[in-house]
């Protein structure tokens, strides 16, 4: 179950999962996208979600209840995997079947943080309740104050009584105060996903992959901010980069891919030395969890990151370069320009640490220990 449409990655790696075990497995969400071809469940069911439900208006969430009802009736689950906090919320309302909710975003802590730069929140405040609760009241417009802090409370009241997966262990520490039954399912490829990646190249130039969304509207989200990241290549400081993901005009050291499928996208990353997370940072980092970071370890790719997001360097340990703040990152970029011999041991040595270690298959046990808890 999804408030959204395929493709979703998450979602259906967690399908193809059960697939492997004997599962047969069914996805009720929003209508896919028109290009969706993937063959992974028995039967896609359509669910209407818009704003309005999501909020809870009596009418349309009644409607919408209705809809995933009679799905449910007609499955006859042995257990629903919930994914986000309002598909969660209907099926416990429902309460038919026993659930586990997949938490893809830290939902709570992410609607605190999402509009909040990071002069605003002390960062190194970990106290997750009184956090919560002081920053629910400062939101500006008061409707949406309102629904936030609602979904807030759901999905402190649904990881409270059901067991969840958590993409990171930082998410599962914090959570853990209020819930025992709290699984770690990283953002890792599948090892299908990787297998046909051939062993890093040692490459006769040098330069560097950013996969990410664009801004919309040229807004960025400040989670994701990256003002000015750009403009070091524009002016010719840290050579040449690949964006993946943004549309634009291609300029003397920035070249613009668009959306890439992801074999296109992993084969476009391995050309290159340097895969860059280098998001501004932000206090909900402790709790984000980016894929492309792992897909850059895949890509035998050496992973910068600012250091705010911890769970990066939890997963990568000493196969990450971190730093604060764009000037330093400059600087150490700099210094591998003129020793080629050195990025290429780092990019072999980040390569066949992910093969080892940043595997979907690895953490897949945690989804099915989760069920078993399930009620």
């Amino acid at each position: 179950m999804s408030d959204g449409p395929l493709p979703d990655w998450r979602i259906e790696k967690a399908a193809i999962s059960s697939k492997n075990r004997g599962y047969e497995v069914y996805f009720a969400g929003l209508k896919p996208s028109s290009s969706y071809q993937r063959n992974i469940f028995s039967r896609i069911y359509n669910l209407a979600w818009n704003p309005k439900a999501r909020y809870r208006l009596p009418y349309q969430w009644h409607n919408l209840k209705k809809q995933m009802k009679k799905i449910i009736d007609e499955v006859k689950p042995d257990i629903i995997h919930a994914h986000n906090v309002f598909s969660a919320k209907m099926a416990k309302e429902i309460d038919t079947y026993p659930i586990v909710y997949d938490n893809h975003e830290y939902w709570s802590k992410f609607l605190v943080y999402q509009y909040e730069n990071n002069s605003e929140i002390d960062y190194y405040d970990k106290n997750m309740m009184d956090k919560i609760k002081r920053n629910v009241t400062t939101f500006s417009n008061q409707i949406k104050k309102t629904k936030r802090k609602v979904w807030i409370e759901w999905e402190l009241e649904i990881v409270t009584d059901i067991p969840s997966l958590v993409p990171s262990p930082s998410i599962k520490e914090e959570l853990s105060s209020i819930s025992k039954k709290i699984f770690v399912l990283p953002n890792f490829p599948l090892k299908s996903e990787i297998e046909r990646i051939v062993p890093p190249k040692n490459h006769d130039h040098f330069s560097s992959v950013y996969a990410g969304t664009s801004p919309y509207k040229g807004y960025q989200t400040p989670i994701k901010n990256i003002d000015g990241f750009l403009d070091l290549f524009e002016i010719g400081k840290l050579g040449k980069i690949n964006v993946i993901g943004w549309n634009a005009s291609d300029s003397e050291f920035i070249k613009y891919h668009g959306f890439m499928d992801r074999t296109a996208m992993i084969n476009e990353m391995s050309k290159n030395s340097i895969g860059f997370i280098p998001w501004k940072k932000h206090p909900f980092h402790p709790y984000c969890s980016p894929n492309k970071a792992y897909e850059y370890a895949h890509a035998g790719l050496i992973v910068f990151s600012t250091n705010s997001l911890q769970p990066i360097f939890d997963a990568l340990q000493n196969n990450v370069v971190g730093f604060d703040e764009y000037p330093e990152m400059v600087k150490k970029v700099q210094d591998l320009f003129s020793n080629s011999e050195e990025v290429f041991l780092k990019r072999i040595k980040t390569y066949e640490f992910a093969r080892s270690n940043l595997l979907w298959e690895n953490y897949e046990n945690n989804i099915f220990d989760a069920y078993k808890q399930a009620k």
